[in-house]
C-alpha cells in the first residue's frame, strides 16, 4: 500500500512540474527572437502565387503533361444548336397514382416522384422522357417534361 501511495505522488509531482513547464513557456517570445505578431507582420507582404495552366495548341508552345505522348491538339468542334425543338408526345405518360398525406408522391408510368425531384421515365414504344415533378395536389400532378414543356397530369376517372 505504500509503495501505491509513493507511486501516486510521484506522477502527481511530474505532472505538475510538466504544467509549470508549459505555462511559463507562454509568456516568452518564439524562438529565434522574434513574436509570432512580428513574424506575421513580415509575412503578410508575400502572397502565394496562383498557378495558371495554359494546354498549349501548337508543338512550338510545348506539349500537354497530362498526355505528353499526343502529337496534336484535339480539334474543337462548334455544338451545334437546334433550330426548332422537336414535338414532344406527352400522351404516353400516365400518372398510376398519388399517395400522401403527409408525405405526398405521384406514380407516374411506374416511377415514383416526390415534389422537386427529376428522372427519366419510359413511355411507349421506348421513348424516354426527363420528368420534374412540380407540384402534387389531391388528383393531379404539374410535371415539366424535357426542361421546357411543363404539363398537368390527372388520375383516371374511377381510382
Amino acid at each position: 500500500m505504500r509503495k501505491l501511495v509513493d507511486m501516486f505522488r510521484a506522477t502527481v509531482s511530474l505532472a505538475l512540474l510538466v504544467v509549470l513547464a508549459v505555462v511559463s513557456s507562454l509568456g516568452r517570445p518564439a524562438t529565434g527572437g522574434t513574436s509570432a505578431t512580428t513574424m506575421s507582420a513580415t509575412n503578410s507582404g508575400n502572397e502565394i502565387p496562383l498557378s495558371v495552366f495554359v494546354v498549349p495548341q501548337t508543338p512550338a508552345e510545348g506539349r500537354d503533361p497530362f498526355f505528353p505522348r499526343v502529337r496534336e491538339a484535339a480539334p474543337v468542334v462548334a455544338p451545334v444548336k437546334d433550330t426548332a425543338p422537336a414535338a414532344i408526345d406527352t400522351s404516353a405518360l400516365v400518372l398510376n397514382g398519388i399517395t400522401g398525406p403527409p408525405r405526398r408522391s405521384a406514380m407516374i408510368n411506374g416511377r415514383t416522384f416526390e415534389k422537386g425531384e427529376e428522372a427519366e421515365v419510359r413511355g411507349l414504344g421506348g421513348t424516354k422522357f426527363l420528368v420534374k415533378c412540380e407540384e402534387i395536389n389531391d388528383e393531379t400532378i404539374v410535371i415539366i417534361i424535357d426542361g421546357t414543356l411543363r404539363r398537368e397530369l390527372r388520375l383516371r376517372a374511377g381510382l
